[in-house]
């Protein structure tokens, strides 16, 4: 996840591995925004796609901004082991 703003994606929350490298210190509250990114491809592959959704941090929850579906011409391809 990351931030929307001014200040290019602060701030960025991690993966609980690399939390005591590059972890945010600081608190999620009400009202803030957020992008979550999921990344959707190959693990170890060569290419793959960010999907983005913005939410807010509300007092019922946690809320989506954005409701539009996804394109499936835009989905990456099912990958299959082998």
């Amino acid at each position: 996840m990351h931030g929307v703003g001014l200040c290019d994606e602060y701030p960025s929350i991690f993966y609980a591995e690399t939390w005591e490298a590059v972890g945010y210190d600081g608190e999620i509250g009400l009202g803030m925004t957020l992008c979550v990114e999921s990344y959707m491809g190959e693990v170890g592959g060569d290419e793959g796609i960010k999907l983005e959704q913005k939410i807010e941090i509300a007092a019922t929850g946690v809320q989506r901004l954005l409701s539009f579906p996804y394109e499936e011409g835009l989905m990456p391809l099912r990958w299959s082991r082998s």
